[in-house]
């Protein structure tokens, strides 16, 4: 029994303790501490393991291996405890239903395991390898995973992980997009590349690769367009095993693939470009590589980037949400409340500084002072009065301005002293330093003091700036002290030195955005902390990871070390954190793969190791980054605007105070709020009197329009541009688009033209004709065309002196233009004359500089030079005539203003670090070219220099004594260093060169201080990650704003908007339904899901056959390929007969993916005739050898088999387009491109503006550096240089795209050797290049890198917020389904459906835009009520209208409320931002106030009352147990009409018109058939024998829904002529049996489908609201009650339900009352005296429903009596209210 209780007590305790967290469960905390530091331990024990070559060992080793058993009994035992304490797997909260706990779990079992194996091996006696042999490793690479449990410890850690997990699922839609361009680029690369690059050039006779000095060996061709060789003695020759060893060609699907992957991270992929252009000549493999970095690396890495920060942002609104953030606020307020009290004290002293009594902060008090005796007592009290005194003034003058700016000047100084350091400096200026900062330590010293006197110790350390300062000085002071005592070497304590520059930062006291920003910096920090701890563990892991798997394997038969290796712990990690940078981490996975044998099987596995970090590394972490960046940034703007504002209130307090100082406060409060409320008032006004302007001028002066009226269905009245849906929603002056024409200034022009004079009012006329303006537009281009045409390099050319005599025609074209536009405008002398426009000054200026250098025509004269150079700035003048280019230019400097502040601190880290860098390495990366001299003096003379791949081993070659191309010899050096580490170009090197570096002045000694390294990891983190990425994020969240701008008072927010415009813009699409029965079937089967599997299948299919090519491939691949493909064409154009057979041409080629899949085709279809005609031509020689090849000789045949196969492959490639079709079929991946789309559209300003800026800096690149000589093996060589045009605009791009720019920039230096054509004097060979290279390139890479591709990143950020958003919100991209949908209802794209047809329609459509099938259709209805669009007069609904309904509903855009003000409030603002809106539209979507139109609301609404009340009927059945007959229902003459339709279809009404509520379950299963069957195949019947028993109408071709609810028609109402006789009238109207046309409520139809049963299963009719529904059920009930009159009894009812505006419609309520009358056959009279009755008594009794006694009344009306009041009361109020 003790036992079981004990059990019991077990069973309890594992209760009540929380599952999945293992620190409540075991002992205590301390036991998951102690696992905690055993894997800690563990991890300092894998670090200290040295892999060495060859698996040898050594002591530390051993004793490491024995340490890992410990290790492995105590991980084994924590696992053993926890799933005693757990249980293992069964029950909720077992041990191994936890990720990290299954984790643990492999690792411990993979342990326990290989120990295991180790034994029986042991045993066994089998040969033991050293290091344990394979299993051990395994485990060791497993054990590296342990750290990983940390992460289930930090809280803030989570977030980060969290948001990074949560991002996992559209991060795994782009990397699926990655997937298929990666393969479609691969498969495409094989088609093209596919063996090219296996020739190489020898020297003649022997293995050795003939290359030039520095350069590695390339490809070549021997005929063809490719490189020659040309060095003496060398040929070109097959067998070479490709570029990178082998490992980087397109041979097979696989290398191909990594080859493309490493193209996209932007690494190496310039030299796989240079190889191709070797291979086969450079005229086009650009076209394949280019927009492969385009679409890979700008737009799809970036997509990346917007999910990540959506995510995080997401998180961390979570995370506030819990409160986290609560103990931060409170934190912040009790600081804000010290330092409010800190104020009001020092305010205080200040007063009391004349004063007598005590001082807070002295110690004083007046009881203390009495026990002094007399001297003493006085004394004391004079010393703490003259103390107070001093301290006041002391405190006054600390905080004068004065005193801060001489604080500053001092820092300045400082800066001063530190900056002008350099090596070689002078003696006089190392002493001057020296004694310079120790008068400044001093001073600093003595502001420090002064300010701890003035507010006390505690008052001084609470600011964190204090604090820093005191930090500072005590360095200083300690640094000197060590200094002059000798302790220390001077190099520490220089760099705290640095420090002290920090104090510029003081300098945001009164900058206020400035301090924001840094506020908002510091913000960061602690999130950035954690996702910096996160970086570490992340990089110990895979350091861990690689010291296993490559550890001592970098051992190469060339014997040259390998610098980025993991040999041993730290150098892991610098490795690892090189990769995460992405800067060559192509040739260390080179060297990987190299050391695992090289490009074959196993060892290429190797990549998959560098793949997954590279791809977690730096798209994953390292963007969240800048999602941090982003999201602080933001929240640092609203900061500012906050501030604003608050200082804004405060002033006008001020002057509140100021004015009525009698005033009590409450009166002050109050008079203020009146104030802001008429300053909003007046606020308010400019707005709305802006609008009319602006809709004034819309009318006016309309120059031109630039877009193309679109295609309203039924609109001609009005046309309208069609406003390109772009993200960043054009500003309101940019949508009017008017070149208003400005007006004559009054003032002459030249003092001769008067404002009347002919002349110049002809002039006027002509400059702002539109022709003049495209005429000079036109110029503008022709001059930047004939300026990309100049021939650099001999200026005297024949070209450039055509170009020459353009040139004058320009510049006098030009020259008349700006004459005509000051005679016009007048020079600068008035207001509105030409020079007052800064975008004219800079015409002028352009004009200027091009006929200075006409008249100045010798072109030695190194100005003119210059000045030609500046004609480049001609296309500038294209912005000023531009309208959206101008916007874009306006936006990028509004961009720069704001990151003005980021740049600034920016700039003071960068120079920071540039100091701290000068201080450890000037002078210090000198080398000789001799690495065994360590000094200048050793390096003279000469000395054998050994030379790979040359035909004699070694030359003799002079010493010489080089410094580095980048160093830290002084600041500005230092600062163009750190620059180019910031951009992660070359930093490797760099930070090799630092870790090298000895003493001033030496040579480097291998791996000498590995420490500083920090400095380097330290500066990217903080600047390349930290700051740049903020960088980046100020211009993301600038532009967003800027495009928020001209909506700032608008009440939708953008995502409203974009629906609501999508909505506005929107046009049904056709869908094309054949009539010909054989047509139709093709058509049918074309449409079915199942084709469109199987078209799929195909090309998957097709796509691995592409993928099985590889290079040399036997007879038999090529044979099965070349036949797969056949078939493969054939049935694609089968495909593409049967669409066109379906479709027509009309149908077909209306859709974009058909017009793709066409060329596709028609490609292929050539390409198979090509290759079997070149098969079939085989014997004479080929397709390109028809006369007599015999005699041509083998070099130039294998020319044309080059030339031949490029313009096959060419052909080829259609085969692989087909894959792009994949693209079309996943969900995601349409969404994604669909955004790429937008984007696009977005984007052609900014394209524009790039363009623009390229070809602004290649034309100055040809002018300036064309004339370097091309030299191979130096930057700038055959493939790379600024001879052409074309080259420089390739060169540019491979810069912003950052592939080695700063070496470009080091070769186009000054004194580089000049190309041999251009004309040099003698003695000026070396003289090509310029240091304006070091401005160019700088800043063509700031502004590429930073602004341009950040505005890239914006637009697509901006597009992408949906892929994070919530998807159950409604955003523009779910709108496109609903025109799909609308499609099959609407086949002919006539923009109207049968109202009855929504129902189905909606539920067929998945929320958040439909209801989905599974919503119940009360439901529904009552969402109908709400969307309440307008009908015509046919019962149809307008598209717009109804998709408009939806958005509005979904979005709740204006929902609330009186709903007819509501409308109104809406129509202002949509004519408000989209002003062109036509009328006719917008009354379509929201009709306007006074239409009593008939809405689908309104009809809705009847029938969920109907429902209300057939269902009181039943309880009232229930209870009282009576039915009413058929007579006592209705009178004779209501069956008088319905005779007809008795006979023939009463067994089968089931339901009617109502869409009878209580049949749902019957209506569910016609969906769910209409939901199996696909909706096509209901279109049967429109072929089939059907009959319309009513209406001899043909009906509209139109897939019949779901039978049961045919589409009805709706009649207007005739509110005036009301029914004369109840006999009479409703028959008549409800069921013409013979349709006659003058009759308009002949509409009513009853539809019978004959195809099923051949019988009738419903009966549709139609009302109109004077004659309601008629509900007919089953012949037994025959009830005739009009729906919304069974609770008009009267008007208050109406009124109290929220259906005023209906109440109030007179002939609306005489018609159902009457109705309501004739149903029950008595007077209306009768009737309201009756209902009032019952009314008052059930005002007056309380008892409950049931027990109530029925009135005494007719017995034919008890039922219907007790039916109107119950059902007024129960269900009204709650049917309709809820709804509207």
């Amino acid at each position: 029994r003790v036992k079981q209780r004990e059990r019991e007590r077990v069973r309890e305790t594992q209760r009540e303790r929380p599952r999945g967290s293992p620190e409540r469960t075991l002992p205590s905390r301390t036991f998951e501490i102690v696992i905690l530091l055993t894997i800690f331990a563990n991890c300092i024990a894998l670090a200290v393991f040295l892999p060495m070559p060859e698996e040898d060992t050594n002591n530390t080793n051993s004793s490491l291996e024995s340490l890992e058993y410990i290790f492995l009994i105590i991980f084994t035992l924590e696992c053993f405890l926890k799933i005693v304490a757990y249980g293992f797997v069964f029950h909720e909260g077992a041990y191994l239903r936890n990720c990290w706990n299954i984790l643990d779990f492999v690792i411990v079992f993979m342990g326990l395991f290989t120990f295991a194996l180790d034994t029986i091996n042991k045993i066994a006696g089998a040969p033991m390898e050293k290091g344990g042999g394979f299993d051990m490793k395994a485990l060791r690479a497993f054990r590296v995973l342990r750290p990983l449990r940390l992460v289930s410890g930090v809280p803030s850690l989570q977030v980060v992980m969290n948001s990074i997990l949560k991002a996992m699922l559209p991060l795994l839609h782009i990397a699926l997009l990655v997937f298929l361009l990666v393969t479609i680029y691969a498969i495409m690369g094989l088609e093209l590349f596919k063996c090219k690059m296996h020739k190489t050039c020898y020297y003649t006779g022997t293995n050795i690769y003939a290359t030039a000095e520095g350069e590695l060996p390339a490809p070549c061709a021997q005929a063809g367009n490719g490189r020659r060789c040309i060095i003496n003695g060398s040929e070109c020759r097959p067998g070479w095993e490709g570029p990178n060893n082998g490992i980087t060609h397109f041979d097979n699907i696989g290398f191909a693939m990594l080859t493309v992957y490493q193209c996209i991270t932007m690494e190496g992929w310039t030299a796989v470009l240079y190889w191709v252009n070797d291979a086969i000549g450079n005229e086009w493999p650009w076209v394949y590589f280019v927009p492969l970095i385009l679409v890979g690396s700008f737009f799809v890495l970036n997509l990346v980037l917007g999910v990540l920060s959506g995510e995080f942002t997401k998180e961390r609104e979570k995370a506030r949400s819990r409160g986290e953030f609560q103990k931060l606020r409170e934190r912040q307020q009790l600081d804000e409340d010290v330092h409010g009290y800190m104020e009001w004290i020092t305010h205080a002293e200040v007063l009391d500084a004349d004063r007598e009594g005590l001082l807070p902060l002295t110690s004083g008090d007046s009881d203390t002072d009495s026990l002094y005796a007399g001297d003493v007592f006085i004394f004391s009290r004079l010393a703490r009065r003259w103390n107070r005194f001093f301290r006041m003034k002391c405190l006054v003058y600390v905080k004068t301005r004065s005193f801060y700016w001489i604080v500053m000047i001092l820092v300045f100084l400082n800066t001063l002293t530190i900056a002008t350091e350099h090596h070689h400096q002078p003696e006089r200026l190392t002493s001057l330093q020296d004694v310079a900062s120790r008068v400044l330590l001093v001073l600093f010293f003595i502001e420090m003091c002064l300010k701890m006197y003035a507010l006390g110790p505690r008052a001084y350390f609470m600011s964190l700036f204090n604090r820093f300062d005191f930090f500072v000085v005590l360095c200083g002071i300690l640094e000197m002290i060590m200094l002059s005592a000798g302790a220390v070497t001077p190099l520490g304590f220089s760099v705290l030195r640095c420090i002290r520059l920090l104090r510029i930062l003081k300098v945001t006291k009164y900058w206020t955005s400035l301090s924001n920003l840094v506020a908002s910096l510091l913000n960061s920090v602690r999130s950035i902390a954690s996702l910096l701890l996160l970086l570490f563990l992340f990089i110990v892991i895979f350091s861990l990871l690689g010291m296993q798997v490559f550890g001592g394997k970098f051992n190469f038969a060339d014997h040259r070390p390998r610098r980025s290796n993991f040999d041993n712990f730290p150098q892991a990690l610098i490795s690892v954190f090189q990769i995460l940078t992405g800067e060559d981490w192509d040739a260390i996975m080179y060297n990987g793969i190299m050391a695992y044998g090289g490009p074959v099987f196993p060892g290429i596995l190797v990549a998959i190791y560098f793949i997954v970090l590279y791809v977690c590394g730096n798209y994953i972490l390292l963007n969240v980054f800048l999602a941090i960046a982003v999201d602080n940034l933001a929240e640092a703007e609203s900061l500012t605007s906050a501030q604003k504002e608050k200082a804004e209130e405060k002033l006008r307090k001020k002057l509140l105070r100021s004015k009525m100082p009698d005033k009590t406060d409450e009166e002050r409060e109050r008079i203020a709020k009146k104030l802001a409320e008429q300053r909003a008032k007046m606020e308010g006004i400019p707005t709305t009197a802006k609008l009319k302007i602006d809709e004034f001028e819309s009318n006016v002066n309309e120059v031109k329009d630039p877009f193309p009226p679109a295609d309203f269905p039924g609109d001609d009245e009005e046309e309208e541009p069609d406003i390109p849906i772009s993200p960043r929603p054009r500003p309101m002056a940019d949508l009017q688009l008017k070149e208003e024409a400005v007006p004559l200034p009054e003032a002459s022009s030249f003092f001769i033209f008067g404002p009347q004079n002919k002349f110049r009012k002809l002039c006027y006329k002509i400059i702002n004709a539109t022709s003049f303006t495209n005429l000079i537009l036109l110029f503008i281009l022709l001059s930047s065309i004939s300026l990309a045409a100049e021939d650099p390099i001999d200026p005297k050319s024949y070209r450039n002196q055509i170009l020459a005599y353009a040139d004058i025609v320009f510049t006098t074209v030009f020259t008349i233009e700006i004459v005509l536009k000051m005679t016009v405008y007048g020079a600068f002398m008035h207001k509105g004359s030409f020079c007052r426009n800064s975008f004219n000054i800079l015409d002028l200026i352009v004009v200027g500089v091009s006929l200075l250098s006409m008249g100045m025509e010798s072109s030695a004269i190194s100005v003119v030079k210059i000045l030609r150079v500046l004609r480049v700035l001609r296309p500038l003048r294209a912005i000023n005539r531009a309208k959206g280019l101008k916007h874009v230019v306006q936006c990028v400097f509004v961009a720069i203003k704001t990151i003005g502040n980021i740049v600034l601190v920016t700039m003071l880290l960068n120079f920071m670090f540039a100091c701290i860098g000068v201080q450890l390495f000037k002078g210090k990366f000198y080398s000789c070219t001799d690495p065994s001299k360590m000094t200048a003096e050793e390096c003279q003379g000469q000395f054998y220099k050994h030379i790979e791949n040359s035909l004699q081993d070694t030359v003799v070659a002079k010493r010489e004594w080089i410094n580095g191309d980048f160093n830290f010899d002084n600041v500005l050096n230092g600062m163009l260093t750190l620059f180019t580490v910031s951009t992660f170009e070359g930093w490797p090197k760099l930070l090799y060169r630092a870790i090298d570096s000895d003493e001033e002045d030496m040579g480097p000694v291998f791996n000498n201080r590995v420490d500083v390294s920090i400095f380097f990891i330290i500066y990217i983190i903080l600047i390349a990650f930290f700051m740049m990425n903020i960088f980046v994020g100020f211009v993301i969240v600038t532009f967003q704003e800027q495009g928020e701008e001209e909506y700032k008072n608008c009440e939708l927010d953008k995502n409203q908007r974009q629906c609501v415009q999508y909505a506005l813009k929107a046009r049904p699409l056709r869908c094309y339904i054949p009539k010909n029965p054989y047509q139709y079937r093709v058509w049918y089967i074309v449409t079915s899901c199942y084709f469109e599997y199987l078209m799929f299948f195909l090309i998957m299919l097709n796509t691995l056959c592409l993928g099985m090519q590889h290079c040399n491939q036997s007879d038999h691949v090529t044979k099965l390929s070349d036949t797969l493909n056949l078939i493969f064409t054939v049935l694609f154009t089968v495909e593409m007969i049967l669409k066109l057979m379906a479709f027509k041409a009309r149908g077909y080629f209306g859709d974009p993916w058909n017009v793709f899949d066409f060329i596709i085709v028609v490609g292929s279809v050539v390409d198979v005739i090509l290759s079997e005609v070149d098969a079939a031509l085989a014997s004479s020689g080929g397709l390109y050898c028809l006369h007599g090849c015999a005699e041509t000789n083998p070099m130039q045949a294998i020319a044309a088999a080059e030339n031949a196969s490029v313009s096959i492959t060419f052909f080829r490639l259609f085969r692989v387009m087909r894959l792009v079709k994949l693209l079309n079929r996943s969900e995601g991946i349409r969404n994604l491109l669909w955004t790429f789309i937008k984007s696009f559209q977005a984007l052609p300003h900014v394209a524009l503006l790039i363009v623009m800026l390229f070809f602004i800096y290649a034309v100055i690149g040809m002018q300036i550096f064309g004339k370097i000589a091309l030299v191979d093996g130096t930057q700038i060589n055959r493939n790379n240089n600024f001879q052409t045009f074309p080259q420089a605009v390739l060169m540019l791009f491979r810069c912003a795209t950052g592939e080695a720019w700063q070496e470009v920039m080091m070769a186009s230096m000054y004194g580089k050797k000049c190309d041999p054509k251009s004309d040099f004097q003698p003695g000026e060979e070396y003289t090509c290049g310029s240091n304006f290279a070091v401005f160019y390139f700088l800043s063509f890479y700031c502004l590429c890198a930073f602004l341009i591709l950040n505005l890239f990143v914006a637009v697509i950020m901006d597009n992408f917020d949906y892929l994070t958003r919530d998807w159950s919100l409604l955003g523009p991209h779910h709108l496109d389904e609903f025109k799909k949908i609308w499609a099959e209802y609407d086949p002919e794209a006539t923009g109207r459906i049968k109202h009855l047809d929504v129902v189905t329609l909606l539920r067929r459509i998945q929320p958040p835009l439909g209801f989905g099938k599974f919503c119940p259709h009360r439901a529904a209805c009552k969402r109908l009520v709400g969307m309440n669009m307008p009908l015509n007069s046919d019962g149809t609904v307008t598209f717009n209208a109804t998709l408009f309904a939806l958005v509005r509903t979904a979005l709740k855009i204006k929902t609330e409320g009186n709903f007819e003000q509501a409308n109104e409030e809406l129509r202002a603002i949509i004519k408000q931002i989209w002003k062109r809106t036509s009328m006719k539209l917008l009354d379509q979507v929201i009709p306007p106030i006074g239409d009593d139109e008939v809405t689908v609301g309104k009809f809705y609404a009847t029938f969920l009352l109907q429902d209300h009340f057939r269902k009181f009927m039943k309880r009232q059945e229930e209870y009282y147990g009576y039915r009413p007959t058929k007579k006592s229902a209705s009178g004779p003459e209501i069956q008088a009409g319905l005779r007809t339709i008795e006979e023939e279809a009463a067994p089968e009404m089931h339901r009617a018109i109502s869409g009878d509520l209580q049949n749902e379950e019957e209506m569910e299963r016609a969906m769910e058939e209409a939901g199996e069957e696909h909706i096509f195949q209901r279109t049967h019947g429109l072929f089939g024998n059907r009959v319309d028993s009513f209406s001899t109408e043909p009906d509209n071709a139109q897939p019949p829904q779901v039978t049961s609810q045919r589409p009805l028609k709706f009649s207007e109402s005739q509110p005036e002529s009301p029914p004369n006789s109840a006999s009479s009238a409703p028959t008549a109207d409800l069921f013409p049996t013979t349709p006659t046309k003058s009759n308009t409520n002949n509409n009513a139809f009853a539809d019978y489908d004959l195809e099923k049963n051949q019988r009738p299963k419903t009966l549709i009719y139609s009302l109109s609201v004077d004659t309601l529904p008629v509900i007919i059920n089953n012949k037994k009930t025959l009830l005739h009650v009009s729906s919304s009159i069974t609770f008009l009894s009267s008007f208050q009812a109406l009124i109290s339900s929220g259906l005023a505006s209906w109440a109030r419609d007179p002939s609306f309520v005489s018609v159902t009352k009457k109705e309501m009358a004739d149903a029950m056959d008595i007077p209306i009279a009768e009737m309201e005296d009756m209902a009032q009755g019952i009314l008052r008594e059930r005002s007056s009794s309380i008892t409950p429903v049931k027990k109530r006694r029925p009135i005494p009344v007719p017995p034919s009306l008890t039922l219907s009596h007790s039916a109107v009041t119950g059902f007024m009361f129960s269900s009204l109020k709650n049917v309709i209210t809820s709804n509207w």
